[in-house]
């Protein structure tokens, strides 16, 4: 994984938001390795004597806080080979551990009819893949047709 990649996917990782929201709708596995992740870069930056820059990023993600996080990260990267095995073997771990959830037409509620068609779902990757369709749905008349979830 290049440099730019790298930092950049990690960036996003830890900005995400669906870690601002405590992780809720992450699987085990990913959320492990993310705060394993959050940890390398915290110890590194720790060591340097910059981990109030990932606490301040923390604390108010503003694209320029996320910008200087990023270039820090990326120095560290280029200058400490250790450093960037880590992160790249942990990427590399949530690459395989991914958990996949996918949710389609959930919730609806309809005094008339309902016709569903064509209605895909696949997964091609991840560990955990977890598909619903067509789940607590209401109608008077329901015609489905066509519906397929693989993975």
């Amino acid at each position: 994984m290049e440099l730019v990649t790298l930092t950049t996917a990690i960036t996003t990782l830890i900005f995400s938001e669906a870690l601002k929201e405590g992780g809720k709708n992450l699987g085990k596995g990913v959320s492990e390795q993310i705060a394993r992740l959050i940890a390398i870069v915290r110890e590194k930056l720790k060591a340097v004597g910059t981990e109030g820059l990932l606490t301040r990023v923390q604390n108010q993600p503003t694209e320029f806080n996320k910008s200087i996080f990023k270039a820090e990260l990326q120095s560290h990267i280029k200058e400490d080979e250790t450093f960037a095995n880590q992160l790249k073997q942990i990427m590399k771990q949530l690459e395989l551990t991914e958990d996949i959830r996918q949710v389609m037409a959930t919730g609806i509620e309809i005094s008339g009819n309902l016709e569903a068609e064509d209605m895909s779902q696949k997964a091609t990757r991840g560990s955990s893949v977890e598909q619903e369709m067509l789940k607590d749905i209401k109608a008077q008349n329901i015609k489905l047709g066509n519906l397929n979830q693989e993975s």
